[in-house]
């Protein structure tokens, strides 16, 4: 009887030796397979950390363009403002002349005397197309030089120098 337990038992041994030699060699290949996977995700981490820092300087890149666009936008829409308070003031110039041209010829039509004996009423000034053009003093960057065929009244002359000094 004792021999039949030491076999059992040196057989139970072998059994568990051979389970642990199998289980040996299993953790071995997954050692193997996780080293060869190791590399594998060294190469990955090193290929995405260099994706990370080339979207980083696109990223400052596209931040500067972007700042430098806005700038130059913001500088035209600037110009564009002074542009449109230039025309603006030249449209109510414009209305007033117009508005004082009428109200005088209205009077001298008026006043005219009935007789064409007696005095003659003093001529309205010449149209602008046969007035001698006077030297410009200087021309503004934004009025186009076809619009500047008349002469330049005092208040254009110091619109245009308050326009150089903003700009």
């Amino acid at each position: 009887m004792t021999g039949w337990i030491g076999l059992f038992l040196d057989t139970a041994l072998i059994g568990v030796v051979g389970a642990g030699v199998v289980q040996a060699t299993r953790l071995i290949r997954q050692l193997s397979d996780l080293r060869a996977s190791r590399a594998e995700m060294e190469r990955f981490v090193r290929d995405f950390n260099g994706a990370v820092v080339r979207a980083e300087d696109c990223i400052k890149n596209l931040r500067r363009t972007a700042r430098e666009s806005g700038d130059d936008l913001e500088k035209l829409v600037e110009k564009a403002g002074m542009v449109r308070d230039e025309l603006n003031f030249i449209v109510e110039s414009a209305d007033g002349i117009a508005d004082r041209l009428s109200s005088a010829t209205s009077k001298a039509m008026r006043s005219e005397p009935p007789s064409a004996g007696k005095q003659e009423a003093p001529r309205p000034p010449p149209p602008v197309e046969q007035r001698k053009p006077r030297k410009p003093a200087t021309v503004s960057p934004i009025v186009p030089p076809q619009s500047q065929k008349a002469p330049i009244s005092r208040a254009e002359q110091e619109l245009i120098q308050a326009l150089k000094k903003l700009g």
